[in-house]
């Protein structure tokens, strides 16, 4: 039996570069704002991609992160714009220490608060090995990359170096809370905030809501909706032993009749908007 050796033939190589020139031309980036609500158990990991940006908020419990952004990034892509971690609990920040190890980070959007903790301290210490600029944003501030708006409206103030100040209570509260909006389309990201501190944000329609806390019944009232209105909102949320999302959380969006979609029944939720009209897979 003979063998061949396909590296020396010329057609290999012709048929190998097409196929890597049309899987190029099949990822490359839309016009469309893409918000990919990644699937990673008990935590919250958010991709934005817009034309050839893409800011990641928040990183999960683990590496699932990992898997999501290769299911949502071109594959030639090892460049991520902005990461933003909301605060410092291990479901927001653990993937994060991989994702930064893997991918090359341009900008830090970080709360400054800290946590007595391994995969804090770890966190830390990989985002200062990177050298890369690290931005503590405050309410009022506005980050804009082209026609996407990132308007922050929580916290009131920060410290302006990572983990100034070390927390074991309360420190949902200080996640950073942001709205993003891209022409008519305006979605609420929360982080983990409870009903008292919903209560002090400036607020307005939105499309969408990410649920805050993963659904716990101290979060997301009645009053809180009624100020949205938003016609869809998401869950991220994994087996947990907390009950989330409550009964509480889902009796209320039912009775306002608000869609909601769960990562741990849908896997990876994806919205997509051109800035009028939007849709959700």
């Amino acid at each position: 039996m003979r063998e061949v050796d396909l590296l020396k033939k010329p057609f290999f190589w012709l048929v190998l570069v097409l196929a890597l020139v049309w899987a190029a031309v099949f990822q490359l980036p839309d016009k469309n704002l893409h918000l990919v609500f990644c699937d990673v158990g008990q935590g919250d990991a958010i991709l934005i991609s817009y034309r050839a940006h893409q800011i990641l908020i928040d990183g999960g419990p683990n590496n699932q992160v990992l898997s999501c952004l290769g299911n949502n990034l071109p594959f030639w892509d090892r460049t991520i714009e902005m990461v933003v971690a909301t605060h410092p609990d291990a479901d927001h920040i653990t993937g994060l220490i991989d994702v930064v190890k893997r991918y090359s980070v341009e900008q830090f959007v970080l709360n400054s608060v800290g946590k007595d903790s391994g995969v804090f301290r770890e966190f830390r210490r990989v985002v200062e090995e990177e050298g890369v600029g690290v931005y503590f944003p405050e309410k009022g501030d506005q980050i804009k990359f082209g026609s996407l708006n990132l308007a922050v409206l929580w916290p009131l103030t920060q410290e302006k170096v990572l983990g100034a100040t070390m927390m074991e209570k309360e420190v949902n509260e200080t996640s950073v809370v942001l709205q993003l909006s891209l022409g008519e389309f305006n979605v609420l990201l929360t982080g983990d905030i409870s009903s008292p501190t919903e209560a002090q944000l400036d607020l307005s329609d939105v499309e969408v809501l990410k649920v805050a806390h993963h659904g716990s019944k101290f979060s997301t009232s009645e009053e809180f909706l009624k100020k949205v209105q938003p016609e869809l909102a998401v869950i991220s949320v994994g087996k947990n032993s907390f009950g989330h999302p409550t009964k509480e959380v889902l009796g209320r969006l039912e009775a306002l009749g608000i869609t909601f979609l769960r990562t741990d029944q849908e896997g990876e939720i994806e919205v997509v908007s051109n800035g009028r009209k939007w849709y959700s897979n």
